[in-house]
């Protein structure tokens, strides 16, 4: 049982996981699977995935996945399955990894016949990539292409042909500095209509007239507040996806719908913070550890 595409995709991720500082296990590994050992190959992932640091574990377990994937065993395509299944659920989508599980998982699901659940996975594999995944990602679009007609589909293959296009709805990348401050921009103005309106009632009486000038910083104080956004998805499940990722590790999450044209981006916010030095303190100590991205917001 041949996995039609996935030693293309595997050469891709040798080329970007060679300078990374893999023990001699993981050497020999690669050995296997180059040479096209794929039973000993993914003896060899199993054994050394689980000494290997967290930052790496998820990079050795795919290797161990596209292996198993390729020894002509059903019953080593359906633990590649399953394994491949549960990386996608630890995994964080800001990772680079993520989206070679996602386009490897769009691939599993081509070979098996769902050609709808093989789109939903590789369009979550574009909006998670980066550069150096486009060439791969081309082809698979490529194949999936010619199962499936989806206008989402055809619209995510067609931006890896324009990286600006795709760093806006990038699953791993920040928002850029001027889409985290639009909501900010929005909402200013509202609380100026609320203060003006008791002026004018209040104005004929002068002696009323100092009451409604202190009105105006109390109402806007107590709703400025610093908050940290943690990523800005073209997909809801994408953004559902980190915030259940970090609610396992304790840190609660909103979604805010942001409309970007026709589009609509899903911004994931934690926290109210009276103070940027408060949100940056609570990011170094709850989201650098995890890596996390994050950027400081002023909400009003």
């Amino acid at each position: 049982m041949k996995f039609w595409n996935v030693r293309g995709i595997a050469f891709a991720l040798l080329s970007v996981f060679a300078a990374s500082a893999f023990a001699q296990t993981m050497a020999d590994a690669h050995k296997a699977y180059v040479a096209g050992n794929w039973k000993e190959a993914a003896a060899a992932y199993e054994a050394a995935c689980p000494k290997e640091p967290d930052s790496l574990r998820a990079e050795c377990y795919l290797w161990n996945v596209l292996a198993l994937s390729q020894t002509g065993s059903a019953q080593s395509f359906k633990i590649a399955g399953k394994r491949l299944d549960s990386l996608i659920q630890t995994t964080n989508p800001q990772r680079a990894i993520y989206a070679d599980l996602m386009m490897t998982s769009a691939q599993f699901r081509l070979y098996l016949g769902k050609y709808d659940k093989a789109a939903e996975d590789l369009i979550q594999a574009i909006e998670t990539s980066h550069p150096h995944q486009a060439i791969v990602l081309q082809k698979v679009c490529k194949a999936v292409k010619a199962k499936v007609k989806s206008e989402d589909l055809n619209d995510r293959c067609n931006l890896l042909n324009n990286p600006d296009s795709l760093k806006a709805i990038r699953t791993a990348s920040q928002a850029k500095a001027t889409a985290a401050t639009e909501p900010a921009k929005v909402a200013a103005p509202e609380p100026k209509p609320v203060v003006a309106e008791p002026a004018p009632a209040v104005e004929q009486p002068k002696t009323a007239a100092p009451v409604a000038a202190p009105a105006a910083p109390a109402a806007t104080a107590p709703i400025e507040y610093w908050t940290l956004q943690l990523g800005a998805f073209g997909t809801k499940s994408n953004a559902d996806l980190l915030v259940s990722n970090l609610k396992k590790q304790k840190i609660s999450c909103t979604i805010i719908e942001q409309p970007r044209g026709e589009k609509t981006l899903y911004l994931v916010q934690t926290g109210k913070f009276d103070t940027k030095d408060q949100a940056i303190d609570f990011a170094a100590n709850k989201l650098a550890p995890l890596k996390i991205e994050y950027q400081p917001l002023l909400k009003r």
